[in-house]
């Protein structure tokens, strides 16, 4: 029995999450309302740690107060978007990288040490573009490498969200997905919840 699902990320996972919508409105809101009509999850109380601008840093800054004191039985982590557009604006760095890994390495270490039943499921960043010569995708794709390493060394599932996007705009320009490449609109955070729960079905224990 799944009692507690968190998601724990930046302004992706946030969607607009407020008091009044605790959920938001983007892949969180919409897994929900997958979840709730099937028997293995319907009773699963769903979570919503977004923040925007965050980045893994952020994330190990407030990972008591808003993972570990929830106890969750599944995390979802999804995270590295901004720390891959600030490292392409101010130019490439691999230090930045190196910091990336050692900081999610960190954080990822902290879940298994105080939840150790918790099971842990990473979502890759993504950037949504028509043109995979972007520099801003080639950047993202590092990030994207370093969070499939951790999942496989650790272990963990893990989504490739960058894959769901590029068949995307096969059948649609990228512009028409998310208008600036990072925010998907709602049709987007669907595709992303129709993938998690497919997954969480043969995912979970």
């Amino acid at each position: 029995m799944i009692s507690t699902m968190l998601f724990f990320g930046d302004s992706i996972t946030a969607a607009g999450r407020t008091l009044q919508q605790p959920l938001g409105q983007g892949y969180v809101s919409q897994l929900a309302e997958f979840l709730v009509h099937d028997l293995q999850f319907s009773e699963s109380k769903v979570i919503n740690s977004g923040v925007n601008g965050n980045t893994v840093g952020d994330l190990l800054s407030r990972i008591d107060q808003d993972v570990v004191q929830h106890y969750p039985d599944i995390v979802v982590i999804k995270i590295g978007i901004n720390e891959a557009h600030n490292d392409f604006v101010s130019g490439i760095q691999l230090s930045e990288l190196k910091r990336f890994e050692q900081d999610y390495k960190t954080l990822l270490n902290i879940l298994r040490t105080r939840l150790p039943q918790c099971q842990i499921i990473l979502l890759t960043p993504f950037f949504i573009s028509d043109n995979p010569k972007d520099g801003l995708y080639s950047r993202v794709a590092e990030y994207i490498q370093i969070v499939k390493s951790l999942g496989k060394v650790n272990n963990f599932h893990v989504l490739d969200t960058q894959t769901i996007f590029d068949k995307a705009v096969v059948e649609k320009p990228a512009s028409l997905w998310a208008e600036d490449g990072v925010h998907p609109v709602l049709e987007g955070h669907k595709l992303i919840a129709a993938e998690i729960y497919k997954q969480l079905k043969t995912w979970v224990s």
